[in-house]
């Protein structure tokens, strides 16, 4: 593998059957390239069908309601990352390296992924169903620590650890339970 230094923009160019004029147009540099490809494939990430029903106004009738669709959007995002863990580094590389795709991507994200989750974990806290305790701000960013740390852990940090991807989703999903459950 000779990377992206490493490759030459003839080479791209025949390999997408066009010519290094047609890229130089369309992405304005090499550099200009890579950060579109970078961008299609971790903006996919966040389109995909485990994040939809974050969008939805839907309402969690109890913590192990909302637990059955933690544990579900885990073990899709571990799936995920398991199909394409390059896809996760590179994201990752981005997000620490370019502040303007940080900029870009962390907007989105926390326009489609994280006030939506928030919503949710607010009408629960109205209904009782999730501590009050803490704010649901706090709560979220609880739930994607968790999320998150454990998805750079495994495919970025340690990929070859012992994970299980079923046993990880369960015992990651009980203790966001444990946090959210109300105090009695």
């Amino acid at each position: 593998m000779r990377g992206v230094d490493g490759t030459a923009t003839r080479d791209i160019a025949a390999a997408a059957a066009t010519t290094e004029r047609t890229l130089f147009k369309h992405f304005g540099s090499k550099g200009g390239l890579v950060q579109a490809v970078v961008e299609t494939a971790t903006f996919d990430l966040m389109r995909q069908t485990a994040f939809a029903p974050i969008g939805e106004p839907r309402r969690f009738a109890s913590l192990s309601d909302f637990s059955a669709w933690h544990r579900s959007f885990l073990v899709d995002r571990i799936t995920s990352a398991g199909d394409a863990p390059d896809t996760y580094r590179v994201m990752l590389q981005e997000l620490l390296r370019d502040a303007a795709f940080r900029d870009r991507y962390g907007g989105q994200w926390m326009a489609r992924v994280f006030a939506p989750l928030v919503g949710h974990l607010e009408a629960m806290q109205a209904a009782g169903i999730v501590t009050s305790e803490q704010p649901a701000d706090a709560l979220a960013g609880a739930f994607f620590s968790l999320n998150l740390g454990y998805l750079v852990a495994r495919f970025a940090l340690a990929t070859d650890g012992d994970w299980a991807g079923e046993r990880d989703a369960e015992r990651l999903v009980a203790m966001f339970a444990t946090i959210c459950r109300p105090q009695t």
